[in-house]
């Protein structure tokens, strides 16, 4: 069961100059760095069409926030392809005592829910596609679908989350009016299961082997085929980073060779399967070829 919070728009000063507090935590900032966004970043764009809303506990402590924009939509995104204008979601933060019960989820529902009343069809955004819980989240829960990889995108980042990796980025599309977005987000998420996947021939492109010291490390990427491929990411890559940093950078460079070969190939990012193989949990996208 969720805990109870609330969701609202971020309108009070201080709960603007909280939201800078909270990007301390969450991106564990030194006390010099600059938040992601700023106070003052965060007022004009509220004032001048953007989107800054708030999730707040019972207390009323700002515990997490998501903020757009307005933006035109990158001619080098096919998953986006239509549209003129769409809301570009930029940055969403949970604090660490409430990742994992439900806020960055409500959060995104809550902007789903303005964007369909600003008159928007699309929302994209950036993650770390090494980030399992992200994806899940996006690809999943919420069904956004990707087929734009962005190399090194933010150049080097400083903070405790990103530092030490290139910034890739998967780039998402969220067609919020579409018939299975709404499906999954009234209905809930399925995830696949890995053993049927499998039984119906989909393959591993990038097949991970366990080491002696028990962290999986990718294998070499094999050229897609057939209607759908699984690309394997680390389960929990922050952990990896922390054991080995260069068995993190191996994960990036081949996550990025193997998704950018099946995105020109065709395939969309369309969902999340998760199991235990090997008794060590393990985590893949799915990759399919979708109809217009």
């Amino acid at each position: 069961m969720e805990a109870p919070f609330s969701i609202a728009p971020l309108e009070r000063i201080e709960d603007f100059l909280a939201c800078e507090r909270l990007q301390q935590a969450v991106w564990q900032l030194e006390a010099e760095q600059m938040p992601k966004a700023t106070a003052t970043m965060l007022i004009a764009s509220r004032r001048y069409g953007g989107m800054v809303l708030g999730a707040f506990d019972p207390g009323g402590r700002l515990i997490g926030f998501l903020f757009a924009l307005p933006g035109t939509v990158p001619s080098d995104n096919p998953a986006a392809a239509g549209p003129h204008w769409q809301l570009c979601s930029r940055i969403m933060g949970v604090h660490p005592d409430w990742q994992g019960r439900g806020v960055g989820h409500r959060l995104k529902l809550a902007q789903r829910e303005w964007a369909l009343a600003h008159g928007y069809e699309l929302v994209t955004w950036t993650y770390d596609p090494l980030e399992a819980a992200n994806g899940t989240l996006n690809l999943g829960k919420l069904g956004a679908i990707c087929r734009c990889y962005l190399r090194d995108f933010y150049g080097p980042m400083a903070d405790g989350l990103n530092v030490g990796l290139p910034s890739d980025r998967f780039e998402v599309a969220w067609w919020v009016g579409r018939e299975w977005v709404r499906r999954r987000v009234e209905e809930g998420w399925r995830p696949p299961r890995l053993e049927d996947l499998q039984a119906s021939g989909v393959r591993v492109v990038n097949p991970a082997r366990v080491r002696p010291d028990g962290w999986p490390e990718p294998g070499p990427v094999r050229p897609p085929e057939g209607e759908a491929v699984l690309v394997e990411i680390p389960a929990h890559i922050q952990a990896v980073k922390r054991a080995d940093p260069g068995l993190a950078l191996a994960w990036r460079l081949n996550v990025r060779e193997a998704c950018e070969a099946a995105f020109a190939a065709g395939y969309t990012a369309c969902d999340v399967v998760k199991a235990t193989v090997e008794g060590i949990p393990r985590v893949y996208y799915l990759l399919q070829i979708l109809g217009p």
